[in-house]
């Protein structure tokens, strides 16, 4: 079964290829379902992170941290890309109307 990270690192590797405006917008559409659960997972990290007690914190803190900065770096990936693919289709659509005329 893929991961969020997985889905992300394919959709990835696929923008940096010449796509279609078609195949940008579904990708679009897979970024921002992914951008919810990313978002659902960082909201259960922080929750996990922020519940650790003053007495336990030495012994979990630096797991759980670094999961969350893992999360906060795989939310502002899927950002980026979902404004790639926006820009992406922009430029597609604007090559094809000049083609046209």
């Amino acid at each position: 079964m893929k991961t969020v990270q997985d889905w992300v690192l394919d959709i990835r590797k696929e923008a940096m290829s010449d796509i279609t405006p078609d195949r940008a917008a579904t990708l679009l559409h897979t970024l921002s379902a992914l951008l919810g659960s990313v978002n659902e997972m960082y909201q259960r990290l922080t929750g996990k992170y922020e519940k650790i007690s003053q007495a336990r914190a030495n012994a979990k803190a630096s797991d759980e941290y670094e999961n969350k900065l893992k999360m906060e770096a795989l939310v502002s990936v899927v950002q980026e890309l979902i404004n790639s693919m926006k820009y992406v289709i922009k430029n597609k659509l604007q090559e094809q109307r000049e083609v046209s005329y």
